[in-house]
């Protein structure tokens, strides 16, 4: 699997936004692996918005008119506030609603017509949109150069080494590597060595430790008295005074 997507489905019909849904799940890829976002409550996006990691990967999916003191164009501007690369697709019951959204530099991947008809009928043009969401990835990583393939056995992680908050050989766990980034927690199969041979070309990975590779554009803080190590997404790791030591001489 390449990449990992968050989907955000923002929707006020319950019943339709259960169609959607359904119909991501049914979606298969090779490439991607859609995660349907838990936040169901459309009065309260706007608010949880403020607090969300947006990754390029993640999609939105906005019901324009939400019978509410906002729009599904004000969450797309917002959102366009914090990541301009994420994926915004648009539903509306009224297909010359997409001129003011273009006015607004929203640039949305698409729209999907509203109407009553089922769930397989829905999912044809949801497909279309997923599919050409997948081209852009494909094409993104390939072209970005901190863009990190980690091969496990069989299977091909991609990571945008950007995203790395560290990687560390997980204690008492023989072969098991943890990569943990803003978004995610990833427990693969490996060896810390062979990891580090696969990112010494980031220059802000540092591999020189023997159980770790650090993000040191992620580190706020080194407390040197507990040993530890806080980033900016607010996570923390101990690692005792020796490797505190050792990061406040490349810092």
């Amino acid at each position: 699997m390449a990449f990992r997507s968050t989907v955000y489905v923002v929707e006020d019909d319950y019943e339709y936004r259960k169609k959607i849904i359904l119909s991501l799940k049914n979606y298969h890829s090779n490439f991607v692996q859609f995660n349907v976002s838990s936040i169901d409550n459309h009065l309260f996006f706007m608010e949880e918005l403020q607090s969300l990691s947006i990754a390029d990967t993640d999609i939105f999916i906005f019901d324009i008119d939400l019978k509410t003191t906002f729009t599904g164009i004000d969450l797309a501007l917002e959102v366009r506030k914090h990541n301009r690369n994420c994926s915004i697709i648009f539903l509306t019951s009224l297909e010359d609603q997409a001129i003011p959204i273009i006015n607004s530099n929203i640039l949305p991947i698409g729209y999907l017509i509203k109407n009553t008809v089922s769930s397989i009928k829905l999912s044809q043009p949801l497909y279309e949109l997923l599919d050409k969401i997948e081209d852009n990835l494909n094409n993104s990583w390939r072209e970005d150069p901190n863009i990190v393939m980690i091969k496990t056995g069989a299977k091909k992680i991609y990571v945008n080494g950007k995203d790395i908050l560290y990687i560390e050989s997980m204690k008492g766990l023989r072969g098991k590597i943890l990569i943990k980034t803003f978004h995610e927690d990833i427990i693969i199969n490996g060896q810390i060595g062979k990891i580090k041979k696969l990112v010494e070309h980031q220059p802000y990975l540092f591999t020189s430790l023997q159980s770790y590779i650090i993000n040191l554009t992620s580190i706020t803080v080194l407390d040197r008295a507990k040993g530890m190590i806080i980033f900016s997404s607010g996570d923390e790791l101990l690692v005792g005074i020796k490797i505190i030591d050792k990061l406040k001489k490349v810092l």
